[in-house]
Formats: C-alpha cells, structure tokens, sequence
C-alpha cells in the first residue's frame, strides 16, 4: 500500500469520517478545525488534530501543509473560509485539493480555483471518498449492496503492459472484469487475459473485500 499524507480542514461529521477512515486505512492524518472540542475527540483517534483558524495563512505556513500530498476542505458552512482554505491548499502547492460544496455557486467557485475535485455536501459520503482517496486509481464507483460494488479503475503507469488475469492471480482475489475501454474500442465481457495498457479503463464488479485485495496489489 502507498502511504500518503492527508490534511484535513473542518472536523464535522463529513471531515471526521474522512480523517478516521483514511487513518485505520493506513495513511498519516492532519486534521484541523477551530472547534476544540472536534479536535479533542479526534485526538486520539487520528495522526494529529490541531486547533487553528486557516484564514490566517500563517496558520498553514507553521503546519506545513505544503508538503502533504492531499488536502480534503470540508468546512461546515463558512462558505468564505472553505473559499480561503482551498486557495491557500493550491498557493502551497499542494497538488490535490478535494473540497465540499454547499452550493451550485460554491461548487463553480471552487472549481474555478484549481479544486481537484468537488463534492456534495451529504455527510454520508465521507466513508466512500476516502476510499477512492486510498486507492487512487479508482476513477468511480457504484455500491449494489450487501457490500457488492462496481468500480472503474483507470489503468497507470506500473499496470501499462500487464495482463488483466496475471493481476488477478497475484491478488487472489474474486473480481469479475466486466468492461475494458481503450481508446475509443469498448469492450463488454472481455476475456480476462487482455494486456492492459496506460489510460485503459477497466471496469470490475465484485465483493469489497474482494476488491480491496485486488487494489492493494496493483
């Protein structure tokens, strides 16, 4: 597993869960709120929590926040201060910004400052972003419950040449490959031996465990 470094700003229900998950899945946390009582819950519980008020700059600065390789913006409903927080992410060079919208405006805003991603405000999605954050390869997912899902995976750099039932063999893991887009050439039922290349989209359905181990050893 590639362990990466996230940074977390607004520890509500929605940041919470993304702080959480993302540190039981094995990655190092920073989550940052103005509500000591947030932090405090968190303090244990994740790889660091601190009290700070990220529209002053300095407060970043100190924590270094540029060298993190992820910052998730997931204020509450100071629609100003998540506005700052995501510019300030991007001026310290932080290459992925995923922020939370609360608004159609709020969403146009903050692409148009360089978010990498913007998502919806419903606090239930915390669990699934951070999932996707875990495994970035994962480009969409669709859950068809009792823990089945969908996923899309978009093929990288390491995967360009490999056999899609070679991977498979090595994850020993029960995933059925159900499409595979390359190019403009989309592929329905495809035979599981086809070699990959950079770019490829390939589409996979199985259990989430199942699809787990597959994804820790790609």
């Amino acid at each position: 597993m590639y362990k990466q470094q996230f940074v977390i700003i607004g520890l509500g229900v929605f940041g919470e869960t993304i702080a959480t998950e993302l540190t039981r899945l094995g990655h190092d946390v920073l989550g940052i709120d103005t509500d000591e009582v947030k932090v405090d819950r968190l303090a244990e519980r994740i790889t660091h929590a601190v009290i700070g008020d990220v529209t002053d700059e300095s407060v970043l600065d100190e924590l270094n926040v540029g060298d993190y390789d992820v910052g998730v913006v997931a204020i509450g409903r100071n629609i100003e201060a998540a506005i700052l927080a995501t510019m300030q992410l991007r001026d310290r060079g932080v290459k992925k910004v995923w922020a939370k919208a609360l608004t159609n405006q709020h969403h146009r805003i903050l692409k148009r400052l360089g978010a990498t991603r913007v998502i919806g405000p419903e606090f239930e999605m915390g669990a699934h972003v951070a999932q996707e954050l875990h495994y970035p390869m994962v480009n969409n997912y669709i859950g068809l419950g009792e823990e089945e899902f969908i996923v899309e995976l978009i093929v990288s750099d390491n995967l360009d040449g490999c056999q899609m039932d070679a991977l498979i063999e090595k994850a020993d893991a029960e995933v059925e490959l159900v499409l595979l887009k390359q190019g403009k050439t989309t592929s329905t039922n495809p035979s599981s031996d086809v070699t990959l290349h950079k770019g490829n989209q390939v589409v996979l359905v199985g259990q989430l465990d199942e699809l787990r181990k597959f994804a820790d050893h790609l």
